[in-house]
């Protein structure tokens, strides 16, 4: 990040606490006491309590968080490479590349084309291209649809808890690396930024 995007980045998070704190004296010295001001006040008030209530409700569905955009899928050229967990990438696997969810983290993908959705195992970075919110593999294509068209409109979520908690399919053979296995494969710089054509 630039000195430049710092230095922006931090003044505007001084000035939105400093205006944060001089509207709370503000309301606690009760200025701006205005017919106008209190009716907003007293919206807000009820407007947070309710969405509290609600989110308890409805097992924090108000909390979830969720991401719209475009999918790609990848597979042939990069089968068999590293990927940035350090594991090799198999096309025939439920596995995706995401650019900020943690590696080994699942996620599911909702094609809005097809309603069909997958959950996925986050296990490298990308995708690389401009518009593009995450690649997945043939696999995972495959159960989405998109196989023909190369990309689908999909809405990404964290996966239920059931689903990430549950072990994957290889789960026993990947749990008897030993340790020098696993320590070879921390070892492991990430790959070079690929760059599609």
């Amino acid at each position: 990040m630039s000195a430049l995007r710092r230095a922006l980045l931090g003044s505007v998070f001084v000035m939105s606490s400093l205006l944060s704190a001089s509207a709370v004296q503000a309301a606690e010295a009760g200025q701006g006491g205005t017919a106008w001001a209190d009716s907003v006040r007293r919206a807000l008030a009820g407007r947070s309590a309710q969405t509290v209530a609600t989110a308890d409700s409805d097992t924090n569905q108000a909390h979830r968080i969720f991401q719209k955009g475009v999918a790609s899928w990848y597979g042939g050229r990069f089968h068999n490479r590293r990927t940035s967990s350090g594991e090799r990438f198999d096309k025939g696997s439920l596995t995706a590349a995401h650019p900020t969810a943690p590696l080994g983290s699942k996620l599911r993908v909702v094609s809005e084309d097809t309603g069909r959705s997958v959950v996925v195992t986050i296990n490298d970075r990308g995708p690389y291209s401009r518009g593009r919110i995450i690649d997945v593999s043939k696999a995972a294509a495959a159960e989405l649809g998109m196989l023909n068209s190369g990309i689908a409109h999909v809405r990404v979520e964290p996966a239920p808890v059931e689903v990430a908690s549950a072990p994957d399919e290889g789960g026993l053979a990947n749990s008897s690396l030993s340790l020098q296995d696993t320590a070879q494969r921390t070892a492991r710089p990430l790959h070079r930024a690929r760059h599609r054509r």
